[in-house]
């Protein structure tokens, strides 16, 4: 089931088939994207005369304007997520603000006054900000995240503050992200071991840190928005774990150039489930995706085009769980929505 206007199941090639939507949720969904959709154009130039304006005094870039709109099926999966955890749809969809996104980047000497400038200039348009979160001091994601309304449109959407090399290491780690997001880990629960994910989730973070060492924190950042620090280094993780995962990101990268550059990778049967794995991926695939301090930025196409070059040999083969969304308008290393 996937059409519009019936019920939606996720694709059994990814391991989400287990995701569903009835047709009222739905129809929920699909409505609430088509205004996105409709809203798309007017914020692409709202936010391209921000960036116009904040070029010339700060050196503003926006970055990925052609992937400011979320995929439909990858909203749908998000609000299927939810839903299996016990939410109400309408309050899910309601709720979501990142469906029309964007990512200003400044040079770190100009970062703290161009994001200063920005929002100047959105309140000058009468958006307020809804939501507001500085990271910077966190291990394994920097930037500030945002969300704006407007209390007569009610035009919602998500802006990120990035340092180009911030923004960077967010692109360079999105794999480490999807490996998490898809519930790559969760296969590594056993009976013996229920939450050998966490570790696995650790040795993640450990990895996710590294691209971040020669990252610039800029002049004055703690003066911006509410400071959280959302994850906590293990340096005692297991070093067998954090080459596996390791292993596991250069599988996924690989797979995703693959797809990029139009191939379609070997792919091996899973390992045979666990007595509860069927029940930790109908709970937990996605788990904390609205928590965590990961997510999807813009460029997937053109940057693992790119890489595809780069491949080595024969592809190695990739976790059953581990399959990239082909939606031509995903995007990549958008980094988390953070409520």
């Amino acid at each position: 089931m996937s059409g519009d206007t019936g019920g939606w199941q996720g694709d059994a090639a990814k391991s989400e088939d287990h995701l569903r939507l009835t047709a009222d949720e739905n129809r929920l969904v699909t409505q609430r994207w088509e205004a996105a959709r409709e809203a798309r154009g007017r914020l692409d130039g709202i936010m391209g005369d921000v960036q116009e304006r904040s070029a010339a005094s700060h050196g503003g870039k926006l970055e990925g304007l052609d992937y400011s709109l979320k995929g439909l099926d990858s909203f749908r999966r998000k609000v299927a997520v939810a839903v299996g955890r016990g939410k109400d749809a309408e309050k899910v969809v309601d709720k979501v603000d990142d469906l029309n996104r964007y990512t200003l980047t400044f040079e770190a000497e100009g970062y703290t006054e161009g994001v200063q400038r920005t929002y100047a200039q959105l309140r000058e348009r009468g958006y307020e900000p809804a939501s507001e979160t500085n990271t910077w001091e966190d291990p394994v994601y920097k930037g500030v995240n945002t969300s704006w309304r407007h209390p007569e449109t009610r035009e919602k959407f998500e802006l990120q503050f990035h340092t180009p090399e911030s923004f960077q290491a967010k692109s360079d780690n999105h794999e480490l992200y999807e490996l998490a997001r898809s519930g790559s880990f969760e296969k590594f629960n056993t009976k013996q071991r229920p939450t050998q994910s966490e570790a696995y989730q650790e040795a993640s973070d450990l990895l996710q840190n590294e691209r971040y060492a020669g990252v610039r924190i800029p002049p004055r950042v703690a003066e911006l928005r509410e400071r959280k620090v959302r994850a906590t280094l293990n340096p005692a993780v297991d070093p067998e774990i954090v080459e596996n995962v390791r292993r596991m990101e250069a599988d996924l990268r690989a797979e995703h150039a693959a797809v990029a550059a139009g191939h379609t990778p070997e792919r091996t049967p899973g390992p045979a489930p666990d007595a509860n794995r069927e029940q930790v991926r109908a709970s937990s695939l996605g788990a904390g995706l609205g928590d965590s301090l990961r997510s999807e930025g813009p460029g997937l196409r053109e940057r693992l085009a790119a890489k595809a070059a780069e491949a080595p040999g024969p592809l190695r083969k990739a976790p059953e769980s581990t399959v990239p969304d082909p939606l031509p308008n995903q995007s990549r290393g958008r980094g988390p929505s953070l409520k």
